[in-house]
């Protein structure tokens, strides 16, 4: 039995195991009988590559770690958390949805589905369900809308939809930026990123409000980003004061480039 195939059923074995779930669980996601993929776990039968990606999505894992990595070695499993990340440089495989003419549509999460984003993100399934719809002269990108609640994000306002472009790598976040940003136990906020990931891969977060403190977070528990893009809402008034801030904190932005640069 090769190196490879030994790792695969062992991890197989573990993140069922973990998540309490049984075989025929398992059988029934990647559709087949669960005498087929017991075999997948102990080593009769060879695990297709499509069901492989399936069931690295599901876990929220990179095929490589299913492959290659002990997943139940301690070590393995502290820096598990960095493999499902932003910080991960595997290839992530995005659900979206593409209508019959091949045009890709943006995915709407409602406040009521976003308590099942961070578990469903990155299954078919559950990304399938959720309403969808297009908007023309969008730029090259994928691209998701998010129904935000608070006033952390003047002028946004609950209710407002935010349109953000999908963030494939932790480098790609600007200082000074807005973004989506889904987070491990915490789930999805809308902040705007003050400051680029330091030594301890940590992220400064703000708001424009300037009632709530800025906060930290690890960028192992930043699971998704996206870019904002646009918003859809009704305000009842436009307030120009936020309007301001907003140009200030562009302003703040470049002069700190520049003096970076000086120095």
């Amino acid at each position: 039995m090769s190196k490879i195939l030994a790792l695969l059923q062992s991890n197989l074995k573990y993140l069922r195991e973990k998540k309490k779930l049984a075989q025929g669980e398992l059988a029934k996601l990647l559709g087949v009988s669960r005498s087929t993929y017991a075999n997948y776990e102990n080593g009769q039968s060879e695990l297709p590559v499509s069901q492989l990606v399936t069931l690295a999505q599901f876990y929220e894992i990179g095929t490589d770690d299913l492959l290659l990595k002990d997943l139940s070695a301690p070590m393995v499993r502290s820096g598990a958390d960095k493999a499902d990340s932003i910080l991960s440089e595997n290839i992530r495989i995005l659900p979206v949805a593409v209508s019959d003419n091949l045009r890709t549509n943006i995915e709407l999460v409602s406040a009521k589905a976003t308590a099942g984003y961070v578990i469903g993100m990155r299954q078919e399934s559950f990304i399938s369900e959720l309403p969808r719809f297009y908007l023309p002269k969008l730029s090259d990108g994928t691209y998701r809308a998010f129904e935000i609640e608070g006033d952390s994000m003047p002028p946004m306002q609950s209710g407002y939809i935010i349109i953000g472009r999908f963030v494939e790598h932790a480098r790609d976040l600007k200082s000074g930026g807005r973004y989506i940003i889904v987070i491990r136990n915490e789930g999805i906020v809308f902040k705007r990123v003050i400051s680029e990931l330091d030594l301890n891969q940590q992220l400064i977060l703000a708001s424009d409000n300037p009632e709530y403190l800025p906060y930290t977070v690890s960028a192992t528990d930043v699971l998704e980003a996206w870019e904002f893009t646009a918003f859809i809402g009704f305000p009842d008034k436009l307030d120009i004061n936020y309007l301001l801030l907003d140009k200030l904190h562009q302003i703040q932005h470049q002069l700190t480039k520049i003096t970076t640069a000086v120095n």
